[in-house]
Formats: C-alpha cells, structure tokens, sequence
C-alpha cells in the first residue's frame, strides 16, 4: 500500500514522441519530505525509462498512490484514511473486504423485476452461501456478512489474501464483486472497507478533500467541514451485521470494523 504520513509534488520533464512535456509526479514517504521527493524522482524516472523502450525489472511492479490522509494506523497492515469525499477507509493489505452490489442473475431472472431491498439481499447472502460451499481454497475460512445502503459486504477471514493476486481477482468474480472495486483491489495494493457514512446521504454539505492541502484556507475550511461531518454522522450506520457463513473465527481487525462501522447498533444506514 501507497499510504504515506508525507506527500510531496516534483515537476520535471518527459519525452514522448521527440515532443518534451512538463509534468509533475507525486513521491511519498514516513520519514520526511525530502524522502517523500526523493521516491518521486524515482518514479519519474521509472517513466521516463520505460518511455524510452527500457523493460522494466522482474520484481518491479507498479503500484497505484493512495493519496489520502491518514487518521489511525491500526497495526502495520491496516490503515485508515479520509477519502475523497471525507468518508474514513479501512485499507487493509489482507483482509478480504468484497462489496457486492448486485446478486448474479439466471436466464428466468431477467423476466422478472430487478431485485431491490431485502430480495436482493437474501440473493446475495443465499449466492455467497453457495460459493463458500463450493470453492476449494475456501474450504475451513470464515465469511461474515453486512447489509449495506446499496448491497452486501462480505469479510473472508481466516487466513490473508494478496490484493494483486489473479487467484484473488479469480475468487472477487465468484463472488460478483463489484468490478471497480476489484480492479482498485489490484492497482492499489490493499482491500478498502468505507467505514463511516456518504455525507450525501445524511444530508450533510459535501466537501472535497484535497490531501496535502497547500493552504492554510483550505485546511481551515477542511477542519470546520469535519466536525459538522463527526456530529450528522453520529445518527447512522455504515453496515448492519447479517449472519456469519463457515467456520466461526475471530478476528481483531473484524471486531473493530464493526465497532467504527455501528454494524450492530441498529442505526439508520447511509
């Protein structure tokens, strides 16, 4: 994961096509900023290299950035970040978290009306039932379930998975995971659970968070948003626990997942 405490902007040059082009990239790092401009640099040249027909190595793979302000380092694999629309994310470097936004729909279902509310639903809780059942790799692992504003959530738990693994974008398919979320999985190296409501939905002003924000208004203007965020918020839920499928496994990361998302506090979704 790409998630780092300093953020820094370097401008410089690439050549494409025989045409010279201003850019800039963004380097981050947890030690300083002249870290943070140092692994920009990098990638800048890592562009400039592969611009100019250079192979890139066997164990260098590119990773997309999470540039997003860090609220809480849970342990060395799970960290929570703002967003862009200033909801808090659970990014985990191996928890499975799948969203799943829709059931799969058989031949007969496409004569019937779209499933919504509590029928789709139980087609997504009766569908992740049956992959469980019948995916080898899955066999002694634990899933719990969530009813979320617009689907399902699902936490695979008892053993890691790799995010850019196609094994694991295999298993995000057999689940109808929603395919940009699954692509996301891949390109930022983590699983991303939103842990805090859609401002939109509690009818709180929308804000877009800009992360690093170079001026002082912005911060300002950020912080007052904050805190009419954390009061609306205090009224609903993220998700609402549904049942748990296979074996029955405790996991730390899960508990406080449900502890910040309400999952059991009977809150209004949003």
């Amino acid at each position: 994961m790409r998630i780092f405490r300093y953020w820094t902007r370097i401008e410089g040059s690439i050549t494409v096509e025989g045409r010279s082009l201003q850019v800039h990239a963004f380097g981050g790092s947890d030690l300083s900023n002249q870290a943070a401009a140092e692994d920009a640099a990098r990638r800048l040249e890592s562009v400039r290299q592969r611009l100019a027909g250079v192979a890139p190595r066997k164990d260098e793979s590119y990773e997309a950035d999470i540039r997003e302000e860090v609220l809480a380092r849970v342990d060395e694999r799970n960290v929570v970040t703002r967003n862009r629309y200033g909801a808090a994310v659970l990014n985990s470097a191996g928890l499975l978290f799948i969203d799943i936004d829709e059931p799969k729909l058989g031949f007969w279902d496409l004569f019937r009306a779209k499933p919504t509310g509590a029928r789709r639903t139980a087609m997504i809780v009766a569908q992740v039932e049956k992959t469980m059942a019948t995916t080898p790799e899955l066999r002694g692992l634990g899933v719990r379930l969530y009813e979320t504003h617009s689907g399902v959530r699902a936490i695979v738990i008892g053993r890691s998975f790799d995010p850019k693994a196609e094994s694991t974008a295999q298993l995000l398919r057999r689940f109808n995971a929603d395919w940009l979320y699954s692509a996301l999985c891949r390109r930022q190296g983590c699983f991303r659970a939103r842990l805090t409501p859609k401002p939109h939905r509690m009818k709180c002003r929308t804000h877009k968070v800009v992360y690093p924000r170079p001026t002082a208004a912005q911060e300002t203007e950020h912080r007052a948003w904050v805190v009419a965020y954390d009061a609306a918020r205090q009224q609903f839920a993220t998700c609402r626990f549904i049942r748990a499928i296979g074996a029955d496994l405790y996991d730390p990361i899960v508990e406080w997942h449900d502890r910040e998302t309400g999952a059991t506090s009977g809150r209004k979704l949003a």
